[in-house]
């Protein structure tokens, strides 16, 4: 079937909804696909709800902040990331943001000469469902490339982007060895807690000079005023950091970061020193790599940085700076390159070559006679290229996780047209899942990240499909190895280590491994011993709004009420939380909270129409009838808002967040 092309709608700016206001970085089952459904049928006048939806997300004026929803994400083995949502109401806001201000928004990113990426054009075309889709059914780097645009099914971001769309990329470009060829000197360095220390109108010294935006300081329509307080107001109206997560986020701080560049060439030329002669600076959002003649430049240059960046409230990560020669080449590069050399020599032992007789077979497995004896040499291989440091096999790990993933994705698609003769041996094509399903555990124990718990969750599913048309004589097999390994993990001591200090929010990188059990079927549930692990249900202790979702999802019906105390705990906890609903258009806890509980199956009639009440009556100063009452319960649980609450609403959002995954 030949592809076609179709171009993006673009009027439809509610898009963003999708790619742009919305944190990449949070469990599998939440995503913002319900939330632009019911906005799109809002604007289409077809909303089942209009009057709520009038008062949730059209009642607040750009003037009034909203407090977003705080959560944690694993950095590394020693440190979190902090994130938030920004409240849906606020998302809005920005719809028509982008509608007014796109074309500036990439003006203001142009002028750098240093950005290896930044938004560069809207991006404009995508294909539709074809044979050839599922190619690239998990493939992304999470934005969209001038490049790259046309390749999806999907629009993954709503500029097209100039430079490199994952840092890698860059260090593994035939630009950096031209880097390398031409410069003796390299040392990198980054900003000190990024994100955190943006001060948001410094947005208005970017876009003009510090002393004309002071001087037009009360004129509150311009593009930088309007931007500055959007990002104030998302954030419980603080000027000292931006929220962490969003893409809007990102273009926030890369048009002050362009600013920033321009000043320091300004400053450098001052100095008698000539860009792309003297000295290259590349910077990927806040890491910067500067590439010079000798040390004496490179500490020139970068004592110019950290002055231009200081102007901006920024401030340099001393810690961090790494310095080298050439060849230019750090521990972590070093065992990088080895461990990709291992693993194409892993792909080689696993995947013969294609055959004329069977073309079908996009990837043939070869027979492993030892399956054990071929685990323990790669293992082995990988341990003697991260030797003397272990922040280094982390780092390795997830990259093992991320390319033995796409291997099982790309012999799953590339395969699925193959049908065995009858009689033939699959014990090729089974030994070929069990061994790359055992690294990726062994790798993801070692080094837990969320990256690394959506592909076990994409894996699984597609593993699961796989073998129960093609080898359902040995489907239980699979799913038992999935599940035995996945129990490991809660027992082990990466995990003990990431969920020693848990009592205050929720570890999405276990709670995503507990929804790939899910999708092993009824058969492969936890023990309540395994839930309380994963998550803290202490009496004391509020469950936070991930964790009450998650677990709602994973206990489902609950039909043998084999998880009634846990989900007891989860219901005393949406009570308290939602207790209250007079804050509910500032709130973001208590509008994702409640619209998911509005429309989760797994929650009684009885406490749904009480919130429906409670609700009607916050926006109303009215008590409603009964008969609206069931109405409204009854349209609120027609279609998801954030969270998936069955296996096909959860596949489809997995889908899309495997292709917007944050850098």
């Amino acid at each position: 079937m030949t592809r076609t092309l179709r171009r993006v709608e673009k009027e439809d700016y509610a898009r963003i909804l999708l790619t742009e206001t919305s944190s990449y970085d949070v469990p599998v089952t939440f995503s913002n696909v319900g939330f632009y459904w019911h906005w799109k049928k809002f604007e289409e006048g077809k909303s089942l709800f209009h009057e709520l939806m009038e008062f949730l997300f059209r009642g607040n004026d750009i003037s009034n902040y909203t407090i977003p929803l705080p959560y944690k994400m694993r950095k590394d083995s020693e440190s979190y990331r902090s994130l938030a949502l920004i409240h849906p109401s606020t998302q809005i806001k920005f719809i028509e943001f982008y509608k007014n201000f796109d074309q500036q928004m990439i003006l203001a990113c142009k002028d750098s000469p240093f950005s290896i990426r930044c938004p560069d054009t809207i991006a404009s075309k995508y294909y539709v469902k074809n044979e050839s889709e599922n190619k690239y059914k998990f493939r992304s780097d999470g934005v969209t490339t001038r490049q790259v645009e046309t390749k999806s099914k999907y629009l993954t971001s709503y500029f097209s982007y100039r430079g490199y769309t994952r840092l890698h990329h860059f260090f593994d470009s035939a630009e950096f060895i031209s880097l390398e060829r031409k410069y003796s000197s390299f040392w990198s360095v980054d900003i000190a807690r990024c994100f955190d220390s943006v001060y948001t109108h410094s947005i208005t010294w970017a876009l003009k000079t510090k002393a004309h935006s002071k001087t037009i300081s009360s004129i509150k329509n311009t593009f930088g005023s309007i931007f500055d307080t959007l990002m104030q107001r998302a954030n419980y109206n603080e000027t000292a950091g931006i929220i962490i997560g969003p893409e809007v986020s990102r273009i926030f701080s890369e048009i002050i970061f362009q600013r920033v560049d321009r000043n320091i060439l300004k400053e450098l030329n001052k100095k008698n020193l000539s860009n792309n002669v003297d000295y290259t600076i590349r910077r990927y959002v806040d890491d910067i790599y500067i590439f010079s003649t000798s040390d004496e430049t490179s500490n020139v240059v970068a004592k110019t940085v950290e002055d231009c960046f200081k102007a901006y409230k920024l401030n340099l990560n001393a810690g961090k700076t790494i310095k080298a020669a050439r060849p230019f080449i750090t521990d972590k590069s070093r065992s990088l390159q080895l461990a990709k050399k291992s693993l194409r020599n892993l792909f080689d032992k696993l995947i013969g070559e294609r055959s004329s007789e069977t073309p079908e077979l996009a990837f043939p497995p070869k027979r492993i006679f030892n399956r054990r004896r071929l685990i323990v040499a790669f293992l082995n291989e990988i341990k003697s290229a991260c030797i003397g440091s272990p922040s280094t096999y982390e780092m390795v790990s997830g990259y093992l996780i991320s390319s033995l993933s796409n291997l099982i994705i790309s012999f799953c698609e590339g395969n699925s047209k193959y049908d065995f003769p009858e009689d033939a041996s699959k014990n090729s094509h089974v030994d070929f899942f069990l061994i790359l399903i055992e690294l990726i555990f062994h790798f993801y124990t070692i080094s837990p990240s969320q990256t690394g718990s959506v592909k076990i969750c994409i894996i699984t599913d597609l593993v699961c499909t796989y073998f129960d048309k093609k080898i359902p004589e040995s489907a239980n097999e699979v799913r038992s190895l999935i599940y035995i390994l996945a129990n490991a993990f809660f027992e082990s001591s990466g995990f003990k280590k990431i969920s020693k200090d848990n009592s205050d929010f929720a570890l999405l990188e276990a709670l995503n491994i507990l929804v790939s059990l899910k999708l092993l079927g009824q058969r492969y549930l936890v023990s309540r011993a395994v839930l309380e692990k994963i998550v803290n249900i202490a009496e004391n202790r509020q469950m936070s709004y991930f964790e009450i979702t998650s677990l709602l999802f994973y206990i489902g019906n609950d039909v043998e009420n084999s998880y009634g105390k846990i989900k007891k705990k989860i219901l005393r906890d949406v009570d308290s939380v939602l207790s209250d609903l007079s804050d509910i258009r500032i709130s973001s806890e208590k509008i994702y909270l409640l619209l998911d509980i509005l429309a989760c199956p797994f929650i009684d009639d009885k406490r749904r129409g009480s919130l429906v009440s409670q609700l009607i009556s916050t926006a109303t100063s009215s008590t409603p009838n009964k008969d609206h009452v069931l109405d409204l319960q009854k349209r609120f649980a027609q279609y998801r808002w954030f969270t998936s609450w069955n296996r096909a609403e959860l596949l489809a959002s997995l889908e899309k967040k495997a292709l917007l995954r944050s850098y």
